[in-house]
C-alpha cells in the first residue's frame, strides 16, 4: 500500500491562500504551483513538461495519468510566470521534492494545515465549475475517465443553491390559455 499523507484531504486552495503562498514561493515554485492552481497539473505530470508542450493558450499533456494525453488551459498567469522561472533550465526534480517545497511554503506564508500540492488541482476544478463549465469539460480537462472522480475535486459552493434559484425563476414558462368553465366542451 502506499505511502499516506498527513492532510492529504479534499480541499481546494481558497484565493487568499494561493495569494500568500504565492507570495513567499521562489520564481520556479510559483510556476509550479500555478500549473496545478490554474492548469489542474498532477505532481508528476509538471514534473515531466517540457517547454515545446506549453503553447501560448494550451499545455499539452503527454502521457499523464493512466498514460493518457490531453490539452489542459495556458493562463496568461502561467505563461509570464514560465518565462521567469527558469524551471525548464533546472536539474531534474525530484517526486517528493514538489511537496516538500509546498509544505516548506505553506508553513512561511502561514496557511492552515490540511492543504496540499493537490489542493492546487481542486482549486481549479472548483474554480472551473463556478464560472458555469460544464462537468464533461472538467473532467476532459483534468484527465478523468470516470465523471465520478471528477465530482470528487469539486468543492461545495455556498452560492450554488442562489444560482439555481435565480435561473430557474429567470426561466420564461408559456402562458397557458385559461378557458372559462362554461365553454369548455366535454
Amino acid at each position: 500500500m502506499g505511502r499516506r499523507y498527513v492532510g492529504h484531504g479534499r480541499r481546494a486552495i481558497q484565493e487568499y491562500e494561493l495569494a500568500e503562498l504565492l507570495a513567499v514561493a521562489k520564481p520556479w515554485r510559483r510556476f509550479v504551483y500555478l500549473l496545478g492552481a490554474d492548469c489542474g497539473l498532477r505532481r508528476g505530470e509538471i514534473l515531466g513538461l517540457r517547454r515545446d508542450d506549453v503553447g501560448v493558450d494550451r499545455i499539452r499533456v503527454v502521457q499523464g495519468k493512466g498514460n493518457v494525453s490531453r490539452f489542459t488551459i495556458a493562463t496568461a498567469r502561467v505563461i509570464d510566470e514560465m518565462r521567469g522561472s527558469h524551471w525548464f533550465d533546472r536539474p531534474r526534480v525530484r517526486y517528493g521534492t514538489l511537496g516538500s517545497w509546498f509544505e516548506r511554503d505553506r508553513l512561511r506564508a502561514g496557511l492552515p494545515v490540511g492543504l496540499c500540492l493537490h489542493s492546487l488541482r481542486h482549486r481549479f476544478a472548483t474554480q472551473l465549475l463556478r464560472c458555469g463549465v460544464n462537468l464533461v469539460d472538467i473532467q476532459m480537462l483534468l484527465g478523468h475517465r470516470d465523471l465520478a472522480t471528477t465530482a470528487i475535486y469539486l468543492e461545495d459552493d455556498p452560492d450554488r443553491f442562489r444560482r439555481a434559484r435565480i435561473a430557474v425563476e429567470g426561466l420564461v414558462f408559456p402562458q397557458l390559455e385559461l378557458i372559462p368553465d362554461n365553454r369548455r366542451e366535454l
